[in-house]
């Protein structure tokens, strides 16, 4: 997926004041309150949860600031773990667009100035088959459904926007994931061609199947599921017996497996980030693609750090290759993609394990520190059993629920089921991977979260120099009268005007004054690098004349 952003920067016309407001909206919580749109239906497509395929809608939250009036706001939307099933069904106490850690997450980007989104999308595949090749290709053709869905309500708030532009949304978007979602998140920066579903590790090469169908088989075959936007149909070829007559031969029908929706917008995005989940190949990601941010634990047992074989957290059963937050994130600075987080600090406050260097993780972990990637470290598990299997390594301290409501729920769901265990057990196995689970240490982990994030969407979604226009109504659009180059530069950068310049100021992306020069009544200027840090700078600049402008600019 190419990137949908210029790095040409836009001039921009306002007022100090209006300056530091810019910069204050996207980075700091400026409204106080929330409102929330429930259930909001985004599209319908087959499900095969039920075990047959079935038409389910598509539900999305929506979050938005309580008296805000600006009606291009950028878009962060938020995908839920849960395996790909329902909580409990997953063996989890999570696995929703109502999962706790989200709806915070969500509540405090709205009040940012973000319209925040949290999704659900179709689940659904065999993780109890005793056969390898069926565990692996019916995951991936999860994944491949939720990435669908995923696509889907992108199209949705798009198409949106033409229809009276209820949620005031501009065309800036950002996808985050959690775990499961994070695989789906990833994937948007990334997968963007058919050929890119057809990799070895996702094609059935086994000999029952060349047994079977005499070659190998891919596991994805998109005229069934449909094309990764499922904006076209896929059916499947079922054989039906319409008079219930065995004598009678069968006809051949099509099943529907997908169903297009909202076709001619786009899928396109801006920014991808994870906490937790992977990319199953990194072979995805090209030069030119959307940034990527990762944080996740790097003793993770269910999605690798590293390259490793996936396990799935409801047998702990080997499933397929997947690539962690350290190879996606090494090859996304390495291809340029991750340039505009430069400079950023991987110093994080961490209030419960005192875990928040990002550089001595990195250090821990055996890699050099990349402004990518925070590698979490979590306190290791209890070599001793407890009274329902061994504690498991922390994947994500941020998640937290009521967990004598998860078990008394649990056990009374699996009461007449295979696995009747008492309400104890379900909860001893709920924080199995979570032990010191609470409200207060998941809090403390989503201030960790929002801390690493919130700068990185903020340089992602604005690196072409667009500022978001604020009620106060004082931005003008004004000509190309003053220019800035080399931009980005790795010296010295000039600035030339049509007027003579009276001042300018250069702030991090902090808002943190880091020079400036007064009475410079020149229609030029050197700003000099002086051993400024590679990174994202707003440069505002003033003529004698009173008028102001701020401009991104880029030292690397």
């Amino acid at each position: 997926m190419k990137k949908i952003y210029s790095l040409i920067l836009s001039t921009l016309m306002l007022s100090s004041a209006f300056v530091l407001s810019a910069q204050d909206r996207y980075k700091d919580g400026i409204f106080t309150e929330v409102q929330v749109t429930s259930n909001v239906i985004y599209g319908s497509n087959i499900g095969i949860i039920t075990q047959a395929p079935a038409l389910e809608d598509l539900k999305l939250d929506i979050y938005e600031p309580v008296g805000d009036d600006v009606t291009n706001r950028p878009v962060v939307l938020l995908l839920h773990t849960g395996t790909f099933l329902p909580a409990i069904a997953n063996g989890q106490a999570t696995g929703d667009k109502s999962d706790k850690s989200l709806v915070e997450l969500c509540t405090r980007l709205a009040k940012k100035g973000y319209v925040a989104v949290s999704a659900n999308y179709r689940l659904g595949w065999n993780p109890l088959s005793t056969d390898p090749e069926v565990r692996t290709s019916t995951l991936a053709q999860a994944f491949y459904r939720a990435q669908q869905d995923a696509r889907t309500a992108i199209r949705f708030l798009r198409k949106s926007v033409g229809e009276g532009n209820p949620y005031g949304i501009g065309n800036k978007f950002a996808v985050g994931g959690e775990g499961t979602g994070g695989y789906l998140a990833l994937a948007l920066a990334a997968l963007d061609k058919d050929t890119e579903v057809l990799l070895p590790k996702f094609i059935d090469s086994s000999q029952n199947a060349i047994d079977t169908y005499g070659q190998p088989v891919p596991y994805i075959i998109q005229s069934v599921l449909g094309n990764l936007d499922a904006t076209d149909s896929g059916s499947m070829t079922s054989m039906v017996d319409h008079d219930n007559d065995t004598t009678t031969a069968e006809i051949a029908v099509g099943v529907p497996l997908c169903i297009p929706n909202h076709v001619g917008y786009s899928s396109d995005i801006d920014m991808a980030f994870n906490f937790g989940g992977a990319m199953l190949d990194t072979a995805w990601i090209e030069a030119g693609e959307v940034p990527v941010a990762s944080m996740q634990n790097i003793n993770d047992e269910f999605a690798p750090y590293n390259v490793d074989v996936l396990t799935e957290p409801v047998n702990n059963d080997p499933v397929i290759e997947a690539h962690g937050s350290l190879p996606l994130i090494r090859r996304a600075t390495a291809l340029g993609n991750n340039d505009c987080f430069a400079g950023l600090s991987t110093s994080l406050t961490d209030a419960t394990y005192g875990n928040g260097d990002g550089t001595a993780n990195a250090a821990t972990a055996g890699h050099a520190d990349m402004p990518g990637l925070f590698p979490l470290v979590t306190p290791a598990p209890s070599a001793s059993p407890t009274a329902c299997g061994m504690e498991e390594w922390d994947g994500a301290p941020w998640q937290w629920w009521d967990n004598n409501v998860y078990a008394a729920t649990a056990e009374a769901y699996n009461a007449s089921g295979a696995t009747p265990y008492p309400a104890a057990t379900w909860g001893c196995v709920a924080t199995l991977s979570n032990p010191d689970m609470s409200e207060t240490k998941g809090l403390a982990f989503v201030d960790m979260l929002e801390e690493f994030f919130t700068p990185r969407v903020y340089a992602a979604l604005n690196v072409d120099g667009e500022i978001e226009q604020s009620s106060l109504n004082t931005l003008e659009l004004v000509g190309n009268s003053i220019s800035l180059y080399p931009n980005p530069s790795d010296k010295d950068m000039q600035i030339s005007a049509n007027s003579e310049i009276s001042t300018y100021s250069v702030y991090d992306l902090t808002g943190k004054l880091i020079l400036s020069q007064s009475d410079i009544n020149a229609t030029s200027v050197i700003i000099p690098r002086n051993g400024l840090k590679n990174g994202l700078y707003l440069a505002q600049i003033s003529d004698v004349n009173g008028n102001t402008i701020t401009r991104k600019i880029v030292f690397k």
